[in-house]
């Protein structure tokens, strides 16, 4: 089923006379069913909601399309299935020892339903009205452009003196820490080629830098235009490296001044320049697009191969913060854009996230109800940046801090199996012509979710293998209670 298939809407006809004369009793209603304090207001909700156990610096992931049962479905003590994991223990050691070590979350949800929408939630706490009305449109295959990080188009129309005609009407999370004052670096978000822009019909146009930029002229100046941009033919980690195995034919080796052989290495090349001056930036924002993977295309890694060496760069990420002076003062987000309607036993948008940092409590497991917002909000909390939207005012803070740092021990990254990391689609891969034909390595949700989602069923479990049924049953009741603080202990 198409996951935008299952989006129901509401249409209510209301007497103006009536609401008119009744406003100031239903806009209390409002405000109590959005779990709002009656008569308070979204900053004062914001603020009230977690504990900062003195925070300074936030290093925000996004990470491409998994579920949890995907993932860590296997993790015995958590609400998994084991029969619909694809990518377990030993293709993402890193992810499942973060999930022990720190906090296994196995109720958290992302907002969106594919990655046009999920950048969205996932940096602006919402999807525009343009976006909720344009996704569908252009997944249901008439060929519209991917308008959605910041280019219509295709094009970089900020670069042009136009607006976005996608940007959130609150703003992204760089506007609320520029206004917030809070220093940041972006790795690969809102991150296009800067070729020459088409000319408009207005005769406008920019020259091109032939580097890459970021769309958003507030992010431009604040974007290392040497780390690389969506492209599964770039490796997320160092891996492969370590591992002594050379990029396939068609991969690339290096990119960037510096000749960085992945994402992560070029991350920690700024890192470690960060902390070597004492200058590090008070919100980092981290892409690692390789778990989306190229399903079976031929010549190219295999899934397990591009999510393990995913893995290894969230592993790498977490062993060089906690080495680093600033551990004590920082928290690593990691969370996925969208779940890719993939098949999880309780939903299809429940998604792995994980929170590692120093304060929280060691070996804990929260079950209670997250979704991409909180993620948000909390990051906010923590760096004194105000909401965007209603949206991330009033979702739930992933309230997982202690007052004390009491899992602050270094963590090494645990290196995949070379035989997984060397892994190669073979041309009798299951569906490997079709990966080839309909999955371009560099633009997400090139092909239908169903497509990929049953290409890397079949490709781990044979394919012959049943599908498993799609599952949207998550209902969630709120109580129009106060927020109350989280236990410290």
């Amino acid at each position: 089923q198409y996951v935008y298939n299952i989006i129901d809407g509401t249409v209510s006809r209301v007497s103006l006379a009536s609401a008119l004369k009744d406003l100031p009793r239903l806009s209390e209603q409002v405000l109590e069913n959005n779990s709002l304090r009656r008569n308070g207001d979204l900053l004062q909700t914001a603020r009230t909601a977690l504990k900062d156990p003195g925070i300074e610096h936030v290093i925000y992931v996004i990470k491409e399309n998994r579920t949890y049962d995907q993932v860590l479905g296997d993790v015995k003590r958590g609400n998994g299935d084991p029969s619909l994991v694809l990518f377990g223990r030993e293709v993402t050691p890193n992810q499942h020892a973060l999930a022990e070590r720190f906090v296994l979350l196995d109720n958290f949800y992302c907002c969106a339903e594919v990655s046009g929408d999920g950048w969205n939630w996932s940096t602006a706490g919402m999807a525009s009205h343009y976006v909720s009305r344009n996704v569908p449109y252009g997944y249901g295959g008439h060929t519209r452009p991917y308008d959605y990080e910041g280019t219509n188009n295709d094009v970089s129309v900020e670069r042009l003196g136009m607006q976005d005609v996608s940007r959130a009407p609150g703003g992204y999370l760089w506007d609320a820490a520029q206004k917030a004052g809070v220093s940041l670096r972006n790795y690969g978000f809102f991150v296009t080629f800067d070729g020459a822009a088409p000319r408009t019909p207005e005769g406008r146009t920019a020259p091109g830098s032939g580097k890459q930029i970021a769309a958003h002229t507030l992010l431009a100046p604040n974007t290392d235009p040497d780390f690389r941009e969506y492209d599964m033919d770039y490796a997320d980690s160092d891996a492969a490296q370590k591992h002594g195995i050379a990029p396939p034919r068609g991969m690339m080796a290096t990119f960037g001044a510096y000749k960085s052989p992945s994402r992560i290495s070029e991350f920690l090349r700024e890192y470690n320049g960060f902390v070597e001056n004492k200058k590090m930036p008070g919100l980092s924002l981290l892409r690692l697009p390789r778990d989306h993977t190229s399903g079976t295309t031929a010549g190219a890694p295999s899934a397990r191969a591009m999510v393990a060496d995913n893995d290894y760069a969230v592993g790498q990420l977490v062993e060089a913060v906690s080495r680093s002076p600033y551990w004590k003062k920082t928290a690593i987000f990691i969370v996925e854009d969208d779940a890719q309607n993939g098949y999880d036993h309780v939903d299809a948008h429940r998604s792995i996230a994980f929170v590692i940092s120093p304060f929280v409590k060691k070996n804990s497991h929260d079950s209670r109800f997250y979704n991409t917002d909180s993620t948000l909000h909390t990051i906010e909390n923590l760096l004194g940046m105000d909401p965007m939207n209603q949206y991330d005012a009033i979702a739930p803070t992933i309230n997982v801090f202690t007052s004390k740092p009491d899992n602050a021990a270094p963590y090494t990254a645990i290196l995949p199996d070379k035989s997984i990391i060397g892994q190669i689609n073979t041309r009798t891969a299951y569906r490997a012509a079709d990966s080839l034909s309909m999955l371009n390595p560099m633009r997400e949700e090139s092909a239908p979710d169903e497509l990929l989602n049953e290409i890397l069923w079949r490709d781990a479990k044979g394919k012959n293998a049943p599908l498993p049924a799609k599952r949207y049953g998550v209902k969630t009741t709120i109580r129009a209670l106060p927020f109350a603080d989280g236990d410290d202990d």
